[in-house]
């Protein structure tokens, strides 16, 4: 009997969760308002499918030897990874719950295969304060507990490749000694070992592995100064090192692969020049041949194959992405695979491009990401057998749920072009509201978002039209686009931000009454000065992380950035007198009592980046003269909000402050909110 009464307690409360769960808030913005009661904007989507999808998986790498996947996948209902035979079903996989990973965009990356395609490491920052630790695990037995090659609080380790074929071994780099500097460690998943391979005299910024899988050079810069040289130096067979070349600190050289024993060496560089390009050059004779290049932009990164120093392809974004091809049968062949997941009904439509992902040892296993406007596929494809299979499940209800991210340029009232992406609901005419969604850096740009549940995306379902822009300083676009914002960060840089609302006011997109501005870091401290200046009517904004005083970002630096010259040139030199008084006046600290808008605050409390107190500094002003504003604290995040509890949180909040401001509608509590988060409401 009591069995039965607990069962009907437990109906009715799930019964009472669900109805909570469907308690959106309708738009109020008239022109959403219309497309609701006619029926044609998008079903709105419930906030939990954008950052906590069980349904969710991808990031597929194939083993060395090409007999075994790897992926993300969320386990239980937290992060974690799973591993199959190429050859086994889907429901064979084998799953490991490993929680939350460090940012994917680590330097080498947050997750890979040991070359002996049995163990693969990964990287966690358990608190948001960028101490990474590396884990190797044995995808064997799953149930085993991982091997914590770095259990080193307080010290930031990162991956950076694999060992020699066929070995359980993985280079890593390490502060541990040092917290300025990083020293190159040597793991060893059959032994549990680690040995210190090379050592930092302090200068070294960085550390180089060929083709063979051995270590060939180092950079290190020529002085203390962070604006002095970086020299390249390679390994020689006494253990010495032989200087290379020397690059300015306004220069940019990436080596993408190495071959000694060829004399040669593959990089990516600005050299006396706008944009960045590829190169093969003779490390003797210092010869370059240019192999490749895009007039419009940097060629962003260079592919290569498994045991192959040289590029097999280029990837560009001028717009939508672009690959070059210099393998052209391996161009043709993911061009043929393709055309084939095509014929089979494994991909919708034509993508708008296909690279390769990644490839096993022998190259004649490869994983193709095929990418179109309303699905990423990724495809397995056996080059010998002709076969062709999709890994990632089909996502049936994207297109009608997710709108289209475009392609947008205007000209700024200097001249400059500003490229960047709108993103707009589905199923309305006319104006609606705008969010400007900015990014940080300022050295970063945003990049084509193929349709997902990304969180561009639940603003436009949401009822928003998104715009994101590279201003001047996004990388990218060249040197002289990236120049072009020393010391104009509160000036043209923030007169780029209204103008291209401005474009969306004049495309008919934007209503003017109802604009906000959303970023993070640097896009936060671009959201204070934004609704400071006033260069629009912004009735809110969302200060994710953002920086709000340079002089205290400067005098609190993270002991491992090595980039302290690009600040100065960007922000002004704190340590001289007037530069740091017109640093002060050019911070949001120092106006907020020109604040009219509501604001929201959210920041993690073990940002090393930009301190706590700087959000602390904005809200206690704001406070004091009784200006709206919300603050959200994470005490278990960083400079990011990664785990996806906390992300639940802050989208909520995100979400219900734009729709009480713009007018746009809330999808409301989401049952998904029963699992609790670190979010303290201060």
């Amino acid at each position: 009997m009591a069995r039965h009464r607990f069962t009907i307690i437990t109906t009715l409360a799930l019964a009472s969760l669900l109805a909570l769960a469907g308690c959106s808030t309708a738009p109020s913005h008239p022109t959403l308002a219309a497309g609701q009661a006619q029926g044609t904007l998008a079903p709105l989507v419930p906030m939990r499918r954008y950052v906590a999808d069980v349904d969710a998986e991808g990031g597929y790498q194939l083993s060395p030897d090409g007999r075994r996947l790897l992926w993300h996948r969320v386990v239980g209902l937290d992060g974690g990874l799973a591993v199959r035979g190429v050859d086994e079903p889907p429901e064979a996989a084998r799953r490991f719950a490993i929680g939350f990973l460090t940012r994917a965009d680590t330097p080498g990356g947050n997750v890979n295969w040991l070359p002996d395609s049995r163990h693969f490491a990964y990287v966690k920052d358990f608190s948001g304060d960028e101490a990474t630790q590396i884990f190797i695990q044995d995808a064997d037995t799953p149930a085993a507990a991982p091997w914590a090659v770095t259990p080193w609080p307080g010290v930031r380790s990162t991956l950076l490749g694999r060992g020699a074929a066929g070995t359980s071994s993985y280079y890593f780099v390490s502060n541990r000694r040092d917290r300025k500097t990083f020293d190159l460690y040597q793991a060893d998943a059959a032994t549990r070992s680690v040995r210190e391979l090379a050592r930092s005299d302090g200068s070294v910024v960085g550390w180089l592995i060929d083709a063979q899988r051995q270590l060939a050079g180092r950079m290190r810069k020529s002085g203390p100064a962070d604006d002095s040289d970086t020299a390249f130096e390679w390994r020689q067979p006494d253990g010495g090192w032989r200087p290379w070349r020397s690059v300015g600190p306004w220069d940019s050289l990436r080596v993408v692969g190495i071959d000694l024993a060829a004399g040669k060496t593959w990089v990516l560089h600005n050299l006396q020049r706008d944009k960045s390009a590829l190169f093969e050059v003779d490390i003797a004779s210092g010869q370059e041949r240019l192999l490749a290049e895009d007039a419009q932009v940097d060629l962003q990164y260079a592919q290569t194959l498994p045991g192959q120093a040289r590029p097999v392809a280029v990837v560009s974004e001028p717009a939508h992405p672009r690959v070059q091809w210099l393998d052209q049968a391996l161009g043709q062949a993911v061009q043929a695979a393709t055309q084939q997941a095509l014929a089979q009904g494994l991909l919708r439509a034509p993508p708008r491009v296909a690279r390769l992902q990644n490839a096993a040892q022998d190259q004649q296993t490869l994983i193709v990401r095929a990418v179109g406007d309303f699905d990423v596929a990724e495809l397995l494809v056996e080059r010998g057998a002709q076969r062709v299979t999709r890994l990632d499940p089909f996502v049936a209800d994207a297109q009608a749920l997710l709108a289209r991210d475009e392609p947008m340029v205007f000209t700024a009232s200097d001249g400059r072009a500003v490229h960047g992406y709108l993103t707009r609901p589905q199923g309305v005419k006319g104006r609606v509201p705008l969010v400007v969604n900015i990014h940080g850096g300022p050295w970063a740009r945003d990049q084509w978002n193929p349709d997902s549940f990304s969180f561009s995306q639940m603003l436009a379902n949401r009822g928003y039209a998104v715009l994101r822009l590279n201003y001047r300083g996004s990388a990218g676009y060249g040197r002289a686009h990236m120049d072009a914002a020393a010391l104009q960060t509160w000036g043209r840089v923030q007169q780029d931000i209204a103008e291209g609302a401005q474009w969306a006011i004049d495309q008919g997109i934007a209503d003017p009454a109802r604009m906000a501005v959303l970023g993070g870091s640097f896009g936060g401290f671009s959201v204070l000065a934004q609704l400071i200046q006033q260069r629009h009517d912004w009735r809110c904004g969302v200060d994710l992380v953002g920086v709000a005083d340079w002089p205290r970002l400067m005098d609190h630096w993270p002991p491992f950035w090595r980039n302290r010259h690009m600040f100065v040139r960007f922000y002004g030199d704190p340590a001289d007198p007037a530069q740091r008084a017109r640093m002060r006046d050019e911070s949001p600290v120092a106006h907020l009592d020109r604040i009219r808008a509501p604001l929201l605050v959210i920041h993690g409390a073990n940002d090393i980046r930009v301190l706590k107190g700087d959000s602390d500094d904005v809200v206690a002003a704001l406070r004091a003269r009784g200006h709206p504003v919300e603050y959200l604290v994470f005490p278990d995040e960083g400079h990011s909000t990664r785990k996806w509890r906390n992300r639940l949180e802050q989208s909520r909040r995100v979400e219900d402050f734009l729709s009480q401001c713009l007018g746009g509608r809330s999808a409301g509590w989401d049952f998904y909110q029963l699992m609790p988060g670190s979010g303290q409401t201060r």
